[in-house]
Formats: C-alpha cells, structure tokens, sequence
C-alpha cells in the first residue's frame, strides 16, 4: 500500500435547467426525423445510438470524483495514472482562480485529463507536483473544452 501524499474529491455533477433537456432531445428528434425524411436511415441510427450511450454514461457515473496522490501515481475515482504515464500537468485558471488541473497523460485513448480545483488545493498541489512530474506552463482550455463547458455537455 502506497503512502497517500494528498487527497481531495469534486462534484461531477451538470447542473442543467429543464430548458436545456427540451433543446436536446428537440434537436435529436429533429436530426432522426429529417435522415428518416432523406432516407439516411444510418445517421438516424447512429444519432439514437449516440444520444444513449450519452445518457447511459452521464446517468451511471459517480456524483463525487475523488482523487489521491501517491508515491508511485495519481488516482482518479478507480483508474490509476503512473506517474511515468503522466507527460506534463498544468493550471487553468479563470481570471485568478484555478479551475482545473491538467494532466496531458500518455496513453492511447485519453490525451488529457480535467480535475477540477480550487485556489487552496492548487496552493497545494504546486508544491508536491513538481516533485514527480514537470509543469507546462501557459496551457489554457481549448475552443472546444471551453464550448462543452458552456454547453453543459
């Protein structure tokens, strides 16, 4: 058993307004309908598959993220990330508050990993970090990072 350097948890949960679910499935409804119309039975198709894989995932992940830092990795709910695995980390801030720790981890699928922080854990994290991973500096969110967040996604 690895010793625990620090530890902190988030919510994960999207606080989305009725008005939001009503312009989703609108425009899901909207986009089978009209392939059906066009006889693109196959977008139909892959537009419904993709809005349940959406809401089986969003329904069955945990409310509470939490995450631990040991000696050896970085644990994230119950995936483990070596620190070996784990290119850089960065800071996002917006304005002057830490929002997210980035982690630009290795590995096939996942290229990035988003944790949410605030000012104090970050005051923390800035100390013990350096120690097992290099910081890359200047990193912000992405056009498209940044419009997920907006959109509640």
């Amino acid at each position: 058993m690895e010793n625990t350097i620090y530890k902190w948890s988030f919510s994960d949960l999207k606080n989305r307004w009725k008005l939001w679910y009503i312009i989703a499935i609108s425009i899901i409804i909207w986009l089978v309908v009209w392939w059906i119309f066009t006889k693109q039975y196959w977008l139909s198709f892959i537009v419904l598959l993709v809005s349940w894989v959406i809401f089986f995932v969003e329904n069955n992940s945990p409310d509470t993220i939490n995450v631990e830092i040991t000696e050896l990795w970085i644990q994230v709910s119950d995936s483990f990330y070596d620190f070996s695995k784990i290119n850089s980390y960065s800071f996002i801030y917006n304005k002057k508050n830490a929002i997210f720790l980035k982690l630009w981890i290795n590995k096939k699928w996942i290229k990035s990993l988003n944790l949410k922080i605030d000012n104090d854990i970050c005051y923390d994290l800035k100390k013990i970090l350096p120690n097992y991973i290099e910081e890359a500096k200047d990193w912000e969110l992405s056009w498209i990072e940044k419009f997920i967040n907006i959109l509640k996604l």
